[in-house]
């Protein structure tokens, strides 16, 4: 992916320092308020320095209050850092942290020793997450060193371990509830401290990591200039970017198992530090870890307010959005891609997502598909299981239960459908192998208005849930149209907005499942996806909408076909590339949100299936889509047949049997085949 630079008429440092030195007083006037409740501003050095043992308020202030500013000020400088370092090594804006799969590792590891192997946790919490995070980021190395640990393959291999992680979890937290009910606030991070233990083992491990990184700036640097005339310089490709990952990735295990999981620092502060100038990667690496303390310290100040006057533990990851994201959102509109880039300083074109110079998919493996898609129908109406074990239904019974198999079936199909395809259409405009329906941030949106239905209603019904989701994405799909209009329609800034639009509004339904309310159980099927609230109506409109956008896949075939090529070529073969690209996004957010309307945020599908339909040799546009629909309606239709039965008599989401399903496949195609095409 082409890098990010910004348009500016002031200095490359003077935006950036600005909006840092903002962050910092707004954090000290805060913390300094707050503080001023325990002891006197003349108490402070001396509870700093040398507390006096028989005052509590000092001893507080020493071994409580202190220790957590500076755990938050190294969690957050090193978080940005280490965001920095992975979305100039992976060339992609959307790279953090959580996309090799570290986040979802440590928690996986912490939540399966919870409910199974509780005698694990004896020895610190913190080792098994550190163990889980290694073993997640073992295995992305794994499925990436087939392929020279390109950025292509990189990303993809962390994408596949973090889907499979976090649907594992998920599972988890719908069966064992009540077990991992506390594990929330350490998933949100942990911040509180008892003394200056873990801040001065932080210090001391991430020292060392900052020399590493400060060795390889050079060999980093040379990046920018591509694959091509980096090797042309020497510098050794594969050992820079193993070595560089290996110490960014050590840095956030680090922090998971310190603190928990902290998310938006390492994708916020970057993305912050490039949107208000720092060009240069010498600047972002100074910027971006001063953003990050400053953006978590802030919000970490701003979620013990909340804790004291609601009562509630509110946990610090889910305030860095609130910080964060309206910060990008007003920077947004700064940013333009650099259409002027020297072909010499292009990066190795990526196969997944070259534009005109592979044949189509053949009509046979689309017919296979096909196939197989109409198979998973018919075991979604005519195959269940009861305390005897799995059955073929005879047709007496089939037809007596017809009514309330057939709706669920053709909702999963068709929501599998509009989500491919939208995830397709995405991937393919903008060239982001990352990109999917819920960047858009509608399921966001529609997941944020049914918890407002679900704490406004004396009694939610399916159709207070529904009115509030449809309003939700309304509102959702307003704030994206108007940021892409202020955008001109840039791929990378829609991204971006849709980002931070994301993790914005999760931050509140975070906030929402931190209040302890016993109505959560809804929202976290919700959450997950699940077609058990479909109705034979809405079954009816969603697969009429399906039909709808297959019927209007040729009309974009063009355009999907030559906007991957960059703007300036687009408008030479004659395409109005903004216009193309506002109804584009307009249609796949339309898509999205129907299917979220229907069977809640199942955006799984979306980012999977278009790297299914990939790997069995879909490059044209034409086949691509089609052949993304037939994966996804085949995807979501067999895990929503095996969510009613497979822990039959218990029920499971659907999206966590998706992710589950798609993720395995990737992960074994993806290291058994040493194939071009992954």
């Amino acid at each position: 992916m082409k890098m990010l630079t910004l348009s500016t008429r002031t200095g490359t440092d003077r935006p950036t320092l600005r909006i840092a030195l903002g962050l910092f007083a707004l954090a000290a006037m805060l913390c300094a308020y707050r503080l001023h409740t325990l002891a006197p501003l003349s108490e402070w050095a001396r509870a700093l320095v040398a507390p006096d043992p028989l005052d509590a308020r000092q001893l507080l202030l020493h071994d409580s209050a202190f220790p957590r500013i500076a755990v938050c000020l190294l969690c957050g400088a090193a978080l940005g850092l280490a965001g920095a370092v992975m979305q100039h090594v992976l060339r992609n804006p959307l790279a953090e942290p959580t996309t090799l799969g570290v986040f979802p590792g440590a928690y996986l590891a912490v939540a399966v020793a919870t409910v199974f192997a509780p005698s694990w946790l004896d020895a610190g919490r913190e080792l098994v997450a550190l163990a889980g995070a290694g073993l997640a980021l073992a295995l992305t190395l794994a499925i990436a060193a087939r392929r020279g640990l390109s950025t292509l393959s990189l990303i993809l291999g962390g994408m596949i371990v973090n889907l499979c992680c976090s649907a594992t979890s998920l599972a988890l937290a719908i069966l064992y509830y009540d077990k991992l009910e506390l594990l929330n606030v350490w998933c949100g991070g942990a911040m509180a401290q008892q003394d200056w233990h873990v801040a001065g083992g932080l210090l001391i491990r991430f020292v060392p990591c900052l020399a590493c990184i400060g060795v390889l700036m050079r060999p980093l640097s040379a990046l920018d200039a591509g694959d091509d005339v980096a090797m042309g310089l020497g510098v050794p490709l594969r050992a820079t970017r193993a070595l560089a990952l290996g110490i960014t990735l050590l840095i956030t295990a680090f922090v998971v198992s310190a603190v928990g999981v902290v998310g938006f620092v390492g994708l916020g502060a970057p993305a912050l530090a490039r949107l208000a100038g720092a060009r240069r990667l010498r600047d972002r690496m100074i910027w971006a870890p001063c953003l990050g303390a400053a953006l978590l310290w802030l919000a970490d100040d701003i979620a013990q307010a909340l804790s004291g006057t609601r009562g509630v533990l509110v946990p610090t990851g889910a305030v860095t959005a609130f910080v964060g994201a309206p910060l990008m959102l007003a920077l947004i509109p700064r940013l333009r891609r650099n259409v002027a880039r020297p072909a010499a300083a292009t990066s190795t074109p990526r196969p997944a997502m070259r534009a005109i110079d592979h044949a189509g998919m053949p009509s046979r493996a689309i017919a296979i598909c096909v196939s197989l898609t109409l198979l998973a129908l018919a075991l979604s109406i005519g195959v269940s299981r009861d305390a005897h074990g799995w059955h073929v239904d005879t047709a007496a019974y089939v037809g007596s239960v017809l009514d309330l198999r057939m709706p669920h079936a053709i909702a999963a199909l068709s929501v599998g459908v509009l989500l491919a395809l939208a995830g397709a259409i995405l991937q393919r405009m903008t060239a982001n192998p990352m990109a999917s329906p819920d960047l858009l941030g509608l399921s966001a949106g529609g997941t944020l208005g049914v918890t407002l239905a679900l704490f406004a209603s004396q009694a939610p019904d399916a159709r207070v849930l529904l009115e509030g989701c449809a309003l939700g994405c309304a509102a959702t799909l307003g704030v994206l149209l108007v940021v892409a209009r202020r955008t001109a329609q840039s791929p990378d800034a829609l991204l971006l907005a849709g980002l931070a639009i994301t993790t914005l509004l999760q931050g509140v339904s975070t906030l929402a499942m931190a209040s302890g309310n016993p109505r959560l159980m809804v929202l976290l099927n919700l959450l997950v996806g699940s077609t058990y609230g479909v109705t034979p109506w809405m079954a009816a409109c969603v697969a009429a909408f399906a039909a709808v956008a297959l019927a209007g896949v040729p009309l974009i075939r063009r355009w999907l076909d030559i906007a991957p090529l960059g703007a300036p070529v687009a408008r030479s073969l004659g395409l109005d590339v903004a216009s193309c690209r506002l109804v584009l996004v307009a249609w796949s957010a339309l898509m999205t949100m129907a299917a979220t309307l229907v069977v809640g945020p199942l955006s799984f599908a979306g980012l999977i299936a278009p790297h299914i339909a990939r790997s069995l040799g879909a490059r044209r546009p034409l086949a691509l889509l089609y052949a993304s629909a037939a994966i996804g309606a085949c995807m979501l239709c067999v895990s929503d047949w095996l969510a009613r039965w497979v822990m039959f008599p218990r029920d499971m989401p659907a999206g966590v049997i998706a992710s589950l399903i798609g993720s395995g496949y990737l992960i074994v195609r993806m290291i058994a085949r040493d194939t071009h095409d992954a």
